[in-house]
This record gives C-alpha cells, sequence and structure tokens, in this order.
C-alpha cells in the first residue's frame, strides 16, 4: 500500500490516535461516508457526477478490492467489486485498488501490490510469493461503463479469481448484464518487484507500489511508491515507458536510520501541463523533508513547488474563476514516529505559511472538494470512512 517502512508503524499510528485526547479543530467536520474497505484514493467524475473510491480491500478477505460510488448526499453504491487484493509485508495491511481517474465513460484503475511479495528469511527482506492471489497486481484495469446515462444505483459488477487469468492473456470482459452491460481489460502490467541482491537473502525483491495515477491526453502517469519513478501509459497501444526516477535523499537524522532515505512519491494531481506530486518519504521521516514537486510534460523539467511538510499524500488545487488561488496538502501524519494524527492545511501561496484547517484526520491517504459547497473530502483508510470538513 504505502512505502513498505510507513506500514511498519502504521498500525501503532492508528492505536495511538484512536486514544489520544485531541484539540478543537478550526474548522467544522463531520463522518461523511462509513463502511469502506480501506479508501486509498477519492475523485470526483464529472461524467458521472458522482464521488468514485478505490479501495484496496479488507486483509482478512482475498480479493476483496473494490470500487466504490459515493453521492454529493453521502450515500454509497458498489460499481465494481472483486478486484484483485492481498495482504503486504511487513505488516498484513491490505493492498489492493490504489487509484483511479476517468475520461468519459471509461474509469481507469490501478491495482497496487497485494500480496505478490512476503516476508524473506533475513531482517527487512522480502522474496517473491510463490502464490499470489492474483496475476495482474500492479497493473492497471480499463473500465468501460455503457454510453448514455449511467445508473450507478443499478450498476454493480462482480468479478471473481477466474476471470484475473483472462484479462492477463489479453481477454476483454463483458461484465454486467442488457443496459447495465459495461467492459472490463487489462491495459498496463508492471512488474511486480524487481531484483535487490543482498547477500543474506540473494532472491530479495523491491516490490513495485503503485499508488498515483493521473490522465492527460492519451497518456496515461503513475507514480510509484517503492519503486521511486514516474512512468507512462500509451493508451493507444498500451506501452509502458520510464518518465523520471527520484533519486534517494540524505537523511538529517542520520544515524537514526539510514543515511539516505527514499523519496516515496505517492499521489500525482494534473495541474495545467503539468504533474504535481506528493512525497511521503521513508524512515525516520524527517521534519520538513516531505514535499511537493512538479514535474513539466512539455519541458522535463523537476522542481520544488511546496517545501517543508512530514508524510505529504496528496495535494489538491482550488481553481476559482479560472486560475488557481490556494493549495491544499494533506499528510498522513505529522509525526510518524509519535504517533500523531494527520493534517489538512491550506497554502494560499507555494511558499506562503500555511493555515492548518485540521489536525485530527486518521490515516489520511486523499482528498477531494465537494463541487456544490466547496467543502474537503478526506478518505482515511485505517477507520474505513470519509470525513467532511467545511472549509471557508
Amino acid at each position: 500500500m504505502l512505502n513498505k517502512m510507513v506500514l511498519s508503524v502504521s498500525t501503532t499510528l492508528l492505536l495511538i490516535t484512536a486514544f489520544s485526547s485531541v484539540s478543537v479543530q478550526a474548522q467544522t467536520s463531520s463522518v461523511f461516508v462509513t463502511g469502506l474497505k480501506a479508501p486509498a484514493k477519492i475523485i470526483y467524475s464529472h461524467a458521472q457526477r458522482v464521488f468514485l473510491v478505490s479501495e484496496a480491500g479488507v486483509s482478512t478477505i482475498p480479493n476483496s478490492g473494490r470500487i466504490s460510488i459515493i453521492t454529493n448526499e453521502g450515500e454509497r453504491f458498489t460499481l465494481i467489486d472483486g478486484l484483485p487484493s492481498g495482504v503486504a509485508p511487513p505488516s498484513n495491511d491490505p493492498a489492493g485498488p490504489s487509484a483511479l481517474t476517468t475520461h468519459g465513460n471509461k474509469i481507469y484503475i490501478l491495482l497496487g501490490p497485494g500480496n505478490s511479495t512476503i516476508v524473506g528469511p533475513g531482517a527487512g527482506s522480502e522474496i517473491p510469493n510463490p502464490n499470489p492471489n492474483a496475476p495482474i497486481f500492479s497493473s492497471v484495469l480499463e473500465l468501460r461503463l455503457p454510453v448514455g446515462r449511467f445508473r450507478f444505483n443499478r450498476t454493480n459488477y462482480n468479478l471473481t479469481p477466474a476471470d484475473y487469468p483472462r484479462l492477463k492473456n489479453g481477454e476483454t470482459l463483458t461484465i454486467g448484464t442488457g443496459a447495465e452491460r459495461g467492459t472490463l481489460r487489462l491495459i498496463a502490467d508492471f512488474p511486480d518487484f524487481t531484483p535487490s541482491f543482498r547477500p543474506d537473502v540473494p532472491n530479495n525483491v523491491r516490490p513495485s507500489n503503485p499508488f498515483g495515477l493521473a490522465l492527460h491526453g492519451n497518456f496515461l502517469y503513475v507514480a510509484d511508491a517503492a519503486q521511486n519513478t514516474l512512468q507512462t501509459v500509451d493508451l493507444e497501444d498500451g506501452r509502458v515507458a520510464p518518465l523520471f526516477d527520484y533519486p534517494a535523499r540524505p537523511n538529517p537524522l542520520a544515524p537514526m536510520g539510514p543515511p539516505f532515505i527514499d523519496a516515496v512519491p505517492d499521489s500525482l494531481r494534473l495541474f495545467g501541463n503539468k504533474l504535481l506530486v506528493t512525497f511521503l518519504t521513508g524512515f525516520p521521516f524527517p521534519a520538513g523533508l516531505a514535499d511537493v514537486r512538479q514535474y513539466d510534460l512539455g519541458s522535463g523539467e523537476e522542481s520544488r513547488v511546496i517545501g517543508g511538510l512530514r508524510s505529504a499524500i496528496d495535494v489538491l488545487p482550488v481553481d476559482q474563476g479560472g486560475f488557481c488561488s490556494s493549495f491544499y496538502t494533506l499528510e498522513f501524519s505529522s509525526n510518524m514516529l509519535a504517533g500523531a494524527p494527520g493534517r489538512l492545511q491550506r497554502y494560499d501561496t507555494p511558499t506562503g505559511t500555511p493555515t492548518v484547517i485540521s489536525s485530527t484526520l486518521i490515516s489520511p491517504t486523499s482528498m477531494a472538494r465537494h463541487p456544490a459547497s466547496g467543502d474537503i473530502l478526506v478518505t482515511e483508510i485505517f477507520p474505513g470512512r470519509i470525513t467532511r470538513i467545511a472549509v471557508q
């Protein structure tokens, strides 16, 4: 799901925040939706005029990944269930559908690593899983909805494990019946892991963890939080190509932790002709090292937009009157090692002093703006809910 070193402390963070006292939020917040299965990303689909949420699944139920539809009023409906999922080492947290984006009646679903690796024999090692739950982890699926009016309260697609090899082999599945019939196909399949030799564990691997997705023109852009890369997927032929590698960063807290730590790109937003990328960073999660960066799709230039963050997990530019007037940033935790809750902030300018909107979110992973009110909806992965935060 998230970076492997983040997962090792995520359960502790949840337990601490669930029982700690918190200060009153400056903004009004309320629970918008409950009963979600590890919600990872939320987007608003203008074509269908509903929210879509990717859910990584339930740790005790294999292949329980799901995409849910959330109405503007907070009702939940299942769009598609039975998507590949599994528990990822080292903490056995669910890993399945991780991100999604839309284009007309097409929904692109990014699948995470599932249980494609297992804990190896050496400390901190991982090795290939000889029996993963599915052959299509770390991939992109295209769900094509029926043309015409989309009836979200009547469309409920379901997959079975028997469907996964068919998708892997290039078959386009017809799902649903009658006027609700749609299709599903695999359009890109990334390696589940790359070799990472260790003398004590020769078959040690570094897993993939595709966790961010954006669409621009005829290309999908994918951020891999474990491989620390941006990749492109050509929608015409499914060709996958590398775009940018993010180097490890010097650890200012060394000797606590390694001398260099991973960048961990975990979310993508299209912003004009640029990709906004948020970075979680790896253990020991130094204060101020996480940031928001941008990649210019025209020039290939890469630069920082917002700095001074901790465990950044999403960014949302706010468009008012045809121009961006502010940014919201979301952090998984404001202090990971101390078990602090997550934080939502607003930046009126990228280099200005932020305003803290909420500092009591539990394991937040993504956000979207409510189209009618302008409120911010935040997915909280471990409580399995969406919190609605009224902003001025």
